[in-house]
């Protein structure tokens, strides 16, 4: 395997740390260890913890970051258990935090994850390969109303309710086994000039619901503030518009002093500043580094800083 995952953004995000000697910082998802080998890069005097729920990417970051193994914390779980990690540990806080969301080329390009429209196997999408529910779960025995629900919500799909009903009535004959199977059912509903679109949309809404993303990053994003020195740092790489959006809102409410109406003639709602906006608008790559990945195309970096 020449490359697990090309990181995107690395010299910004990495830079955006503003990483000291002797400090204490998490890499939440560490995938092929691009970002966590970048940090040694900067300083090397410093220790990380390095999360992954895929046991692939964490013998590989392993392998790749050998030089800096002493100061390394390899943790096999989702970044929700970031605070547990850290008590058990014995770690107090932390002087900066990356978020490098989303799917790793590995996961995409390798046949038997199940991952990919266009790579035929059985479907599948745990990123966890020991995690209860399968996309194949998901497309066979949700409810209609709740596989409604995850390709609308999770994906943003015009043609959703099509999908759905079409992935229904192929069910109820045969069981959709895998991603080819998934894959030609959505074709059959949606308008060709719109395929590739809403196949992107629907594989990643399944893999959104099969891997809790969502939730996981609030989760996450909550424990890294509590768990921050005063002028520790938040990265957040985002690929997509539901991610983006609960990162910037999370940002937006913890960097607000008062959530009192405005009417109010004194506050009196107690709330805590625990963050301060370092991008005001979300950096995105240059157009050399999308040529060079072009699964950076969609990415947007977020920073933030604990008060």
């Amino acid at each position: 395997m020449k490359e697990f995952h090309i990181p995107v953004l690395k010299k910004e995000a990495i830079e955006f740390l503003n990483i000291k000697e002797n400090g204490i910082y998490i890499d939440a998802t560490t995938g092929g260890g691009g970002h966590l080998c970048g940090l040694f890069e900067v300083e090397k005097r410093i220790n990380v913890l390095a999360f992954d729920q895929d046991i692939e990417a964490i013998k590989y970051a392993k392998e790749r970051c050998k030089a800096f193994e002493k100061n390394i914390i390899f943790v096999n779980k989702n970044f929700s258990y970031l605070y547990s990690a850290l008590i058990l540990n014995r770690i107090d806080n932390i002087d900066g935090i990356i978020f490098d969301l989303g799917i790793s080329n590995h996961q995409i390009k390798t046949k038997t994850r199940g991952f990919s429209y266009s790579l035929n196997h059985k479907l599948d999408m745990r990123m966890n390969k020991n995690g209860n529910i399968s996309a194949y779960e998901v497309v066979n025995y949700y409810p209609e109303q709740e596989l409604g629900r995850v390709i609308h919500k999770y994906g943003e799909e015009r043609y959703w309710k099509s999908i759905t009903k079409k992935i229904i009535e192929a069910r109820n004959i045969n069981p959709v086994i895998t991603t080819f199977d998934l894959k030609h059912l959505i074709e059959e509903v949606v308008p060709k000039n719109n395929s590739v679109k809403s196949l992107s949309r629907v594989f990643q809404a399944i893999r959104i619901e099969v891997n809790h993303e969502l939730d996981s990053l609030k989760k996450g994003l909550e424990s890294a503030i509590k768990a921050l020195n005063k002028g520790g740092r938040i990265v957040v790489i985002s690929y997509h518009s539901l991610e983006d959006r609960i990162v910037k809102q999370f940002f937006r409410y913890e960097s607000l002093k008062c959530i009192c109406p405005p009417q109010f003639p004194r506050c009196i709602c107690d709330k805590e500043q625990r963050l301060k906006i370092i991008t005001k608008h979300p950096r995105e790559p240059s157009g050399d580094e999308i040529l060079r990945n072009q699964k950076a195309r969609s990415a947007k970096l977020r920073v933030a800083e604990r008060c």
